[in-house]
């Protein structure tokens, strides 16, 4: 049992070991990873919750798209949009300019290569990518060097590629691949893209990229698909058919080898 005298010098030990330690922390040298327009955004990501909804590297929650990559795929048209008058779940923040200006300067360095993409991706974006990100290099290599079967509506042309490339940006600016897998069903009942071009009748494509299937879980497109621009998707879509093995087999070799460096992980930043 204690004595009064060791029991005062048991307490002295412990607040002296919580007075260093708390110098070692508030002492420890720490370089900001953020520019000044960055910490804005971050201020007001952290003020407004967004994290409730939405995610960076798996950390956040899930009743929105994951954000990791939404500076490469969001443009800054929809990006005001989104923060001002917001889109289905989404509630209108009434962003200012500046504000919206510094929520995209920190979405864009969230978005730095040398951290990853989407699915924790480290390295370079064509060795261990996540398999989005592996497919989306796949593509891009695929309409650099010309396809070895046609675009699905013309004879493969230089004019055809630029329509498929198109029709590739249009994709990526929406959150399709939220819901959407390479070459396979998601979890959530979102078909296989590369397949759907021959399933559905043009007509019926064409309805389905104008409107969405609301009943059964697809919301219309945001930013909405004019003509030219559900032309162009259509186009894409029928590439994928055309291609498909050769890009799933693109998609596996660059997703292949993948590998976490968990430090690299902007873990400061998870709120």
């Amino acid at each position: 049992m204690f004595t009064p005298a060791r029991k005062k010098l048991l307490l002295a030990v412990l607040v002296l070991s919580f007075g260093v330690q708390t110098g070692l922390v508030y002492s420890d040298e720490r370089s900001e990873p953020l520019s000044a327009a960055a910490r804005e955004g971050r201020a007001l990501w952290q003020a407004y919750a967004c994290q409730t909804c939405h995610q960076f590297y798996g950390q956040g929650g899930f009743l929105g798209p994951d954000l990791t990559n939404a500076a490469s795929r969001v443009d800054s048209t929809r990006l005001i949009s989104l923060l001002t008058v917001g889109s289905g779940q989404m509630p209108p923040l009434g962003f200012s300019d500046d504000e919206s200006a510094a929520m995209a300067a920190f979405l864009r360095e969230m978005d730095r290569p040398e951290i990853g993409r989407g699915e924790l991706r480290m390295g370079t974006p064509g060795e261990g990518a996540g398999a989005q990100a592996a497919f989306e290099r796949a593509i891009e290599a695929a309409l650099g060097a010309g396809s070895s079967s046609d675009a699905g509506s013309g004879d493969g042309t230089d004019q055809d590629l630029a329509e498929v490339a198109a029709g590739f940006a249009a994709y990526r600016i929406r959150p399709c691949s939220a819901c959407h897998f390479p070459f396979r069903d998601s979890p959530v009942g979102a078909p296989d893209l590369s397949l759907v071009a021959g399933s559905l009748a043009a007509d019926s494509l064409d309805l389905v990229l104008a409107d969405g299937r609301p009943l059964m879980g697809m919301p219309p497109p945001v930013p909405p698909l004019g003509e030219a621009d559900r032309a162009a998707l259509t186009a894409f879509l029928r590439f994928l058919e055309a291609n498909r093995e050769e890009l799933e087999a693109a998609t596996a070799t660059l997703a292949a080898g993948r590998s976490l460096d968990w430090g690299a992980l902007p873990w400061w930043e998870f709120p």
